[in-house]
């Protein structure tokens, strides 16, 4: 089944649930990126436009500087809202400053704000927002390793530093805090291609009672529909598969749609 002959239904359905990422410095995408459509691979709009061309609805932005130092963000995610993708934003390994700080974000067109490094060091910075915001503004990001008992433990600063926290726990603080959803990344899958951890996302889902985006892994399409069903995702992050040009959104959603019959038509 090409991306073409899909379904309108059968393209809504993979459109939403396979989420493309953009890794950002400076305004620009940290390496460039391997589409062959693009005029500058390091454009985070053109690169965002493509996405959009091939169906997707949803962007996650991670923003790796400083919030010191991300005056250029409101005027790229204006740029980046009119591509007409929803925006899932993370600054400095989700790190909050104050809800004021997030609430220029969403102002400039982020749809929601990710937490993760805040909510291990200021759990209560993160209720506030929560509070004042509404938690359906925030997205609460796990970035965990495997442990030595059969569990996982919550790490911060982009992977660099272990908490000692256990991932269970943080979800279902995310989940009485009623975040809009949890995106649970093993590091440890990270840049393999070998596929998502389906016991952390199918764990991270009962304990927080929240939709997950499953993240760190993802290397063909299969990956993504086992994470969408025997891992109990909602949502699947794409990085370095679609962003080096070894597959594009279009023939992985194909493929999706391809392998989950049922919901094609």
């Amino acid at each position: 089944m090409t991306h073409e002959h899909m379904t309108p239904r059968a393209r809504s359905r993979w459109s939403e649930a396979v989420i493309p990422c953009v890794d950002v410095a400076g305004g620009l995408a940290t390496e460039p990126a391997g589409r062959p459509d693009l005029a500058d691979p390091r454009d985070v709009v053109e690169i965002a436009r493509g996405y959009a061309r091939d169906g997707a609805s949803t962007l996650f932005v991670d923003v790796v500087d400083a919030w010191d130092d991300v005056g250029y963000l409101p005027d790229l995610l204006r740029a980046l809202d009119r591509t007409g993708l929803t925006l899932l934003v993370s600054v400095q390994q989700g790190v909050l400053t104050s809800p004021a700080a997030c609430r220029t974000l969403l102002a400039a067109g982020a749809a929601k704000v990710s937490v993760s490094t805040s909510m291990a060091e200021e759990p209560d910075l993160v209720a506030a927002s929560a509070a004042e915001l509404g938690g359906h503004r925030l997205l609460g990001v796990l970035n965990c390793a495997a442990d030595e008992v059969g569990g996982w433990r919550v790490l911060v600063h982009g992977g660099a530093t272990s908490t000692g926290l256990c991932a269970t726990d943080v979800a279902r603080r995310y989940g009485d805090l009623g975040l809009a959803a949890v995106l649970a990344n093993s590091v440890d899958r990270e840049g393999t291609s070998a596929g998502y951890d389906l016991a952390l996302t199918e764990t991270v889902a009962r304990a927080s009672g929240l939709p997950v985006i499953a993240s760190g892994g993802a290397g063909e399409a299969g990956h993504l529909a086992a994470a969408l069903e025997a891992g109990s995702a909602s949502h699947v992050l794409v990085n370095k598969l679609v962003h080096s040009g070894r597959a594009s959104l279009a023939s992985l959603g194909a493929e999706l749609a391809a392998t989950r019959p049922a919901e094609a038509d």
